[in-house]
C-alpha cells in the first residue's frame, strides 16, 4: 500500500516528465509564511542506506531565494495569511 506522506525517485522522475526539462528546481517550504530555496549546486543530490536498509534520497537545500511566488503559493493551496 503506498504511502501518501512519502514519494519514491520513480513517483518524483513521473511527476518531474511533464515539466520543461531546462526549467531551474526550487523547494517550496513553510506553508503558513512560504519560503522558496534553490537547491544546493555543490550537492543537490544525496543518496543513503540508513541503518535498515531503506535506501533515501535527499535533496539538499541551498541559499534561501525568497518568498515564495503568490502563484505558486496558490497551486499548492497554501495561499498566504
Amino acid at each position: 500500500m503506498p504511502d501518501h506522506n512519502r514519494m519514491t525517485v520513480e513517483e518524483l522522475i513521473e511527476e518531474l516528465e511533464g515539466c520543461d526539462p531546462g526549467a531551474e528546481v526550487r523547494i517550496a517550504q513553510q506553508p503558513a509564511w512560504p519560503f522558496e530555496y534553490a537547491l544546493d549546486p555543490a550537492q543537490a543530490v544525496v543518496a543513503v542506506d540508513l541503518d535498515d536498509g531503506q535506501p533515501v534520497v535527499y535533496l539538499v537545500e541551498g541559499q534561501q531565494l525568497g518568498y515564495l511566488p503568490g502563484q505558486a503559493a496558490d497551486q499548492l493551496g497554501w495561499g498566504y495569511q
